[in-house]
């Protein structure tokens, strides 16, 4: 037997037509798309935040504030335009009274910031609006550093970033036709601090270079150039005259046998064609972590023809070794001395360091470990190769050294092989 609901005046029509609807509702929204998030419990705004103060920092501001006491206070928004007019928002938890509002450029004008208390069931506050003034993006003081001059095959580019902001240097040269476009290599994503690096490729003909650094919000400096910059002349080191040498006595020679001996490197077999050409240190390492040769035997050490003003080498991972094998940072040095040795901190009979400090990176463009390193990253490092470039007025050189620094995967950095060494510079006449 059904059940009878007998209405007994208006407001309990008024009680019974709600929970009807209310069923309705829950009707009609079980048979479309779920919802995800809580429903709306209540419909009470939360209080505003008060005491609204900030700082300005290069390209941002950082805002504080006090919370409201709302118990069910999920967030605060910041509502605000960048410099090109683009709408942006910003959230910081309620376990926070701070928020960084960035992406800025100039430093003008004042700016306007709206900030909303959010609840749990996204009741929104009455907005507060202040003005802020933030410093100028740290674009501009980047682009007032950068030292620009004449390379091997192009131009270096020097500068200074000292809060490791994320920037683009942008690089442009002309074409046949007068047109700009993109320099070879010419888009430089960098956050480190102290930048040297080149744009490569060109003839010894004199053009120009247009430069000007850039942020992620688009925020972009005015373009300063670089006239009729005539790059010097680069040339592959010939190979020909290259020879086993070990002046250095407190360096042994330690090649896996004969056939794996220093020679090798430069024997222009690397990658998927050179099978196992490579030289390779002993079984287990343990002996040295470095090795020397001769970058030209035919040199005359006393009037310094045949030395080698060197811009880059090219250095080749074994074949199916990839980064494992290979040193994860590599130190680079030179001399003109056949007395050279480890021994000399100074004078003309020490090694000269060509790398960084602690050596030259050689990662895996993907950014992953040599333990993940992907079937492209193995390609790079083993066909392709990994350029370690020697910064603007490095001096001559004829012997060489390079050293395993540091290994990937944390193994010994006496254990270790390398496909092949290729140098470019110029050689003296």
């Amino acid at each position: 037997m059904g059940t009878i609901i007998t209405l007994k005046n208006n407001n309990d029509m008024k009680k019974n037509n709600f929970i009807l609807i209310a069923f309705l509702a829950v009707l009609f929204f079980s048979c479309n798309e779920a919802y995800i998030g809580q429903y709306p419990v209540e419909f009470v705004a939360p209080d505003s935040v008060s005491t609204v103060t900030y700082d300005s920092l290069p390209g941002a501001v950082k805002i504080t504030y006090k919370l409201p006491s709302d118990k069910d206070l999920l967030y605060v928004k910041a509502t605000y335009f960048l410099d090109n007019g683009k709408k942006m928002e910003a959230t910081a938890s309620a376990f926070t009274n701070q928020m960084l509002i960035d992406g800025y450029g100039n430093s003008d004008s004042l700016r306007t910031v709206i900030l909303n208390a959010v609840d749990l069931n996204q009741n929104v506050s009455k907005p507060i609006v202040i003005k802020v003034k933030p410093k100028k993006s740290p674009i501009y003081d980047i682009m007032n550093s950068i030292e620009a001059g004449v390379d091997f095959g192009g131009i270096y580019l020097k500068w200074k970033n000292p809060l490791g902001h994320k920037i683009i240097v942008v690089v442009n040269t002309e074409d046949k036709a007068g047109k700009q476009l993109q320099a070879n290599g010419g888009k430089i994503y960098s956050q480190a601090k102290d930048v040297v690096t080149n744009i490569r490729g060109y003839d010894t003909i004199p053009r120009n270079f247009y430069i000007q650094v850039q942020d992620r919000w688009g925020n972009v400096t005015k373009i300063d150039t670089l006239k009729q910059a005539k790059p010097i002349f680069e040339q592959m080191i010939p190979k020909t005259f290259q020879a086993k040498w070990n002046g250095d006595l407190t360096i042994p020679y330690q090649e896996y046998n004969g056939s794996f001996g220093v020679q090798m490197v430069w024997n222009n077999k690397y990658g998927s064609t050179a099978g196992g050409d490579c030289f390779s240190t002993k079984a287990g390492g343990g002996i040295s972590s470095s090795i020397t040769y001769d970058l030209n035997s035919q040199a005359n050490n006393s009037t310094g023809k045949g030395w080698v003003i060197p811009s880059r080498v090219l250095i080749h991972s074994r074949n199916g070794y990839g980064y494992s094998a290979l040193g994860k940072y590599v130190r680079v040095w030179g001399s003109t001395s056949p007395d050279v040795s480890t021994l000399n901190t100074e004078g003309p009979n020490a090694w000269v360091l060509l790398s960084p400090p602690q050596g030259f990176l050689i990662a895996p463009p993907s950014g992953a470990t040599n333990l993940t390193a992907t079937a492209d990253d193995k390609a790079a490092i083993e066909n392709k190769g990994f350029d370690l470039v020697f910064p603007p007025g490095t001096k001559p050189i004829r012997y060489v050294r390079i050293e395993m620094a540091e290994m990937w995967g944390g193994i010994t950095n006496t254990s270790f092989t390398i496909a092949e060494l290729t140098w470019y510079g110029k050689v003296l006449n």
